[in-house]
């Protein structure tokens, strides 16, 4: 599926093509972080249509016959366009609320999605679909059905006549887009660049915005629009997102997530131990050794462990207790505070996840991350002597990438373009291979011409 952004902050225009892996390289300030950002707005599955005109009317006519059948087909054929460009400008409008940002600096800004790929027939044919709106202790009030592969959409309330209609209409709204929009919409979930700190003073933060609010109290001040004007317009929306996560993080541990095992690998590989996650805050269990197995030193609070527990604290508490097939996960710079042999083993978990069924978009700054993409890429193909490769250098079946489930991306000038990549050699990276040509470069020269004076003194 084709995305189109126009005037996305420094970005004059960015097609993006969805895949498995998604991944934006380019200098920093070029607008990797909107895109990201962008893309979270768009794919999680929050966000409605914006024209209430045609769902008033579907409330309407269902609260007069107690029952609607709608046939799919003629919902795309004749409904779906209008309400697409109705969601486009919608969506264009909430840009300034969702960034944080004064309204001017998204005057221009404009999202076209390819609608031939959005409203699949066929694909929307084969989902089944059923929501029902319940109020009080459990009594349905409507419910929409579709049964897969049929072409009927059946809406059907219960004594409709003497419920408000603004709240079917509403219903309707949020659910039935849902629905259309299914190709498109998933749980997404993001790491930004400031999860670091956040994983640290998350509680802080908590602490002064409950002493502001008593101290609001006192004061007979309504501190819910104190809170609105001086705490949550601080922060673009996928950083409130981000503390609001961490917030629920003690009420989500009890839950385990579809791809739970994945968090081995990163346990034993990259962080040498585990996390724990309790009302007082985030712990870190290290291994003692690697000999003595699962064995671990005290408790560490989060303030005391390294950059990269730090880091991957929310990655992994993702995986261990959140994480679907079919989710989103959106990571920007992946390579914060690793080692280069960090950078590498985080690569091939990434890929792990893609494999998985989870859909990933990242942004990097990391050459190391991009060669071991092109290695997981190009043993992706079978060759002689492949599977020796494998084994010498400890790679499993889980992480090998086809290069047709991969998009890369350069930004850069104000704009996005697609790089190239192939099963020989991965992706072809310029951008990398100019700044490394040119630090071989400059370190030759220095080095020689030290050389040649060294010499020259010698004679």
């Amino acid at each position: 599926m084709n995305i189109v952004f126009e005037g996305l902050g420094n970005l004059s225009r960015a097609e993006i093509a969805l895949n498995k892996l998604v991944i934006f390289t380019g200098e920093s300030n070029s607008g990797k972080t909107y895109l990201n950002y962008a893309l979270y707005a768009l794919l999680d599955q929050r966000y409605s249509f914006g024209d209430s005109r045609y769902f008033e009317s579907l409330a309407h006519q269902v609260t007069e016959q107690g029952i609607l059948n709608l046939s799919l087909k003629d919902v795309l054929e004749n409904e779906a366009p209008k309400l697409l460009a109705s969601f486009e400008t919608r969506f264009a409008k909430s840009m300034p609320r969702f960034f944080s940002a004064p309204a001017e600096q998204f005057e221009q800004f404009k999202l076209h999605l390819d609608a031939i790929a959005l409203f699949d027939y066929e694909a929307l044919l084969a989902k089944p679909f059923e929501r029902t709106l319940t109020v009080g202790k459990g009594d349905e009030l409507c419910e929409i059905i579709k049964k897969p592969n049929e072409d009927t959409i059946a809406i059907v309330v219960q004594d409709g006549k003497n419920a408000p209609r603004d709240v079917f209409s509403d219903f309707l709204e949020r659910n039935f887009s849902r629905f259309l929009m299914s190709n498109l919409f998933r749980n997404a979930f993001i790491l930004p660049s400031e999860r670091s700190g956040l994983n640290l003073f998350y509680q802080e933060l908590n602490s002064q915005r409950n002493s502001l609010i008593n101290h609001l109290q006192k004061a007979k001040i309504n501190p819910l629009d104190v809170i609105q004007d001086l705490i949550i317009s601080k922060y673009p929306q996928p950083i409130a997102d981000y503390i609001e996560f961490l917030n629920e993080a003690s009420y989500l541990k009890n839950e385990k997530s579809d791809l739970c095992e994945l968090t081995q690998y990163l346990h034993k590989k990259i962080v040498g131990g585990r996390y724990k996650v309790d009302k007082d805050g985030i712990q870190f269990l290290p291994y003692k050794s690697a000999s003595k197995g699962k064995a671990y030193h005290k408790n560490l609070d989060l303030h005391l462990s390294s950059s990269t527990v730090k880091t991957l604290f929310s990655l992994d508490f993702y995986l261990n207790h959140m994480a679907q097939v079919g989710d989103v996960v959106i990571v920007d710079e992946p390579e914060l505070n690793l080692h280069p042999d960090n950078q590498r083993r985080l690569a091939r978990l990434l890929v792990r996840m893609v494999n998985a069924g989870v859909q990933v978009v990242m942004s990097t700054h990391s050459d190391y991350i991009i060669r071991e993409i092109n290695n997981l890429i190009m043993l992706a193909e079978e060759f002689d002597g492949r599977d020796q490769m494998m084994a010498k250098y400890g790679y499993e079946t889980s992480d090998l990438l086809k290069v047709e489930d991969v998009n890369p991306y350069l930004v850069k000038d104000g704009s996005v373009s697609a790089l190239q990549k192939n099963v020989n050699e991965g992706i072809i990276s310029v951008s990398f291979d100019e700044v490394i040509n040119q630090l071989n470069q400059s370190s030759d020269d220095i080095y020689f011409t030290k050389l040649e004076q060294l010499e020259t003194v010698d004679d």
